[in-house]
């Protein structure tokens, strides 16, 4: 078989959000698949920073990370889309006036703010920040560069005024009703596969997307072979190629054997 690029999610993908774990199974398929001669990628909408040692010892040989705005291959970095200096300030002021919880994650941290009382932002600062790759700093304390970021609403967020604010430069992926992932525009999953391909002169019926989320659909859309996670909503199910077994029932070895890649 022609070698193919794989692009894999991370979270409910590669990785069973239920038990934090990714199984022994999805690590011997990547690892056989990558052994048959094909290249492996993750394709995530965490940044560099975010990235936990235990998935990046599965292996692979590159990564889109930020929904495309950082991508890497064999070590080298293709693209950094860096948000930094005035911008970023004027960014942090805009989330503060709006009264908005914010993770803005970049390659060597990601930054929250230091009055931040949001429970799912505390979780993400003390897991990545504290117990996995001790990457947070607050942005009080050090000026930010980052690629993309993810904000929580509340009852006095002020939603309308910071998405009018930054609507021409930003899209917004709503991923929960107080949850969104924003990220620059002219970037995604689907632009970090196209970078690859040109890079590495391969055609885009050669690729294939596996994921399970909102934030997957471009990738889905643009790879040539588009695989759900069964553990997928139905709109990303819709989507697809072939619809694979849940995570938690070795989803990715699933796939990948039934494609013929091991």
């Amino acid at each position: 078989m022609k070698s193919h690029l794989l692009f894999f999610d991370i979270d409910g993908t590669l990785l069973d959000e239920r038990t934090g774990k990714i199984s022994n199974g999805t690590k011997e398929a990547v690892k056989e698949a990558r052994k048959n001669g094909h290249l492996a990628f993750l394709n995530t909408g965490r940044s560099y920073a975010e990235l936990d040692p235990k998935v990046m010892e599965v292996g692979f040989d590159g990564v889109v990370c930020g929904c495309g705005t950082y991508v890497t291959y064999k070590g080298k970095n293709l693209v950094k889309e860096n948000i930094e200096g005035e911008k970023a300030k004027k960014i942090i002021s805009l989330i503060t006036s709006c009264k908005i919880d914010a993770l803005l994650e970049g390659e060597e941290y990601f930054y929250v703010s230091k009055k931040t009382s949001n429970e799912k932002l505390l979780l993400v600062k003390k897991f990545f920040g504290e117990e996995v790759n001790q990457k947070s700093r607050f942005w009080e304390e050090k000026n930010p560069e980052f690629q993309k970021m993810s904000i929580w609403l509340n009852e006095d967020s002020d939603f309308e005024e910071f998405h009018k604010a930054l609507k021409q430069e930003f899209m917004f992926i709503k991923r929960a009703s107080d949850f969104y992932e924003v990220i620059p525009k002219g970037y995604s999953k689907a632009t970090g596969i196209e970078l690859l391909v040109e890079h590495l002169g391969m055609e885009k019926e050669h690729t294939v997307a596996i994921g399970d989320s909102a934030n997957d659909l471009a990738m889905l859309e643009c790879a040539g072979i588009s695989v759900a996670m069964g553990n997928s909503k139905p709109a990303v199910k819709e989507q697809v190629s072939f619809v694979t077994k849940n995570v938690e029932d070795e989803g990715v070895a699933h796939a990948l054997a039934h494609l013929g890649f091991v």
